[in-house]
């Protein structure tokens, strides 16, 4: 791959990393509904599903479909759609009372599944060597799924840099590999089978699938586009 297709893909993958992380971090304002619906931000991630797909990949397919026809629907009232999405995404990750998808790798990859846990450390000490750290590190767990989405947005951009050296280069992409396979996928998965399960807005439960499926491809991808890049 060329630098500049090389590029090109970064900032791709920078773009959709962080569409995902701020639709795990907080429920989706009328605005950011409205810019998903009219450029079907979304459904585009699956455009060739439809065709050629594994019988997998078309349940992500459909599933994102009924996404887009709810959210078109929903935002003919849009005040009382975010209210409806408000309400699924506080019984799922935020609460009061049992969480039916806890959204930290702590809870999912601990025996006693609590936050703050040793693979919060973990996480904290996988930023810190690209000289990163979360803002809210004392009251916020560093494992949310949506900082970690943040994160290999930030190593994507930075990837992307036209004056990187391959040095550098190979240093991020590594680092994108390691952090997918050491710790987003061996957790999220599980998440989104479980907001799967519990969401009653087809916008959550498509959103899930969504994630699940372009995780594992995107991962498949950089493992292989960075093993290239090593000299």
């Amino acid at each position: 791959m060329d630098k500049e297709r090389l590029a090109s893909w970064l900032h791709e993958r920078e773009f959709i990393y962080s569409l995902l992380a701020c639709l795990y971090k907080a429920s989706p304002a009328t605005q950011l509904l409205k810019t998903l619906s009219a450029n079907r931000l979304l459904t585009s991630l699956v455009e060739d599903y439809d065709s050629m797909a594994t019988p997998e990949q078309f349940a992500v397919y459909s599933a994102v479909q009924q996404l887009q026809d709810e959210l078109d629907l929903g935002l003919k009232n849009p005040a009382d759609y975010q209210k409806l999405l408000q309400a699924d995404f506080n019984r799922l990750f935020v609460g009061p009372g049992h969480l039916a998808a806890p959204p930290w790798e702590s809870v999912y990859r601990s025996r006693e599944r609590l936050i703050f846990g040793e693979q919060t450390l973990a996480v904290r000490e996988f930023y810190r060597s690209f000289g990163l750290e979360t803002k809210k590190r004392r009251s916020e767990p560093d494992d949310h799924i949506s900082l970690e989405l943040e994160f290999m947005a930030c190593l994507c951009k930075q990837a992307a840099k036209p004056d990187i050296s391959t040095e550098k280069l190979n240093l991020y992409m590594s680092g994108q590999t390691r952090f997918l396979s050491g710790h987003i996928l061996e957790w999220a998965p599980a998440l989104c089978d479980d907001i799967r399960k519990a969401a009653e807005s087809n916008f959550f439960r498509g959103l899930a699938l969504l994630t699940k499926q372009w995780l594992k491809a995107d991962a498949a991808d950089t493992e292989m586009i960075a093993s290239d890049l090593i000299v």
